[in-house]
């Protein structure tokens, strides 16, 4: 609804990004209203269907690497989880991600191999601290 109240502000050029940007206000404003309280773990139909033993067993490791990546991801600072999830998870070029997030585009490289880095020591950590218990 916001992208369509705005279109009239549209100056043309990527349309992808455009509403990115739209998206993203739209995002960090639910999440200031909704900051502290817990979001309810959504009811993943394939995990729940009844499969034979291996794959029952697949589809509890998949799960739990899942959990583990995004267990990890709200660890991140939000300018990292940020950049990650545009990039990594919505596909945005980094030209892109520059135009939503509003900063230049070498600094969407390196937050985003910072980011990565921190992601990959946070995954370890959380594997080394399960290993042990």
């Amino acid at each position: 609804m916001r992208a369509y109240k705005s279109f009239s502000r549209f100056r043309g050029g990527d349309g992808k990004a455009w509403f990115m940007t739209i998206l993203r206000n739209v995002c960090y404003t639910m999440i200031k209203k909704t900051r502290g309280t817990e979001m309810p773990e959504p009811f993943d139909e394939d995990i729940h269907l009844p499969v034979g033993e291996a794959e029952s067993q697949e589809a509890f490791r998949q799960k739990a690497n899942a959990e583990s990546l995004h267990a990890a991801l709200e660890k991140l600072p939000d300018e990292f989880r940020e950049i990650i999830v545009l990039h990594d998870l919505e596909g945005l070029a980094y030209k892109e991600v520059a135009t939503v997030v509003g900063i230049p585009i070498g600094t969407v490289m390196s937050r985003l191999a910072r980011a990565r880095g921190r992601l990959r020591s946070e995954i370890i950590a959380a594997e080394a601290r399960e290993s042990f218990l």
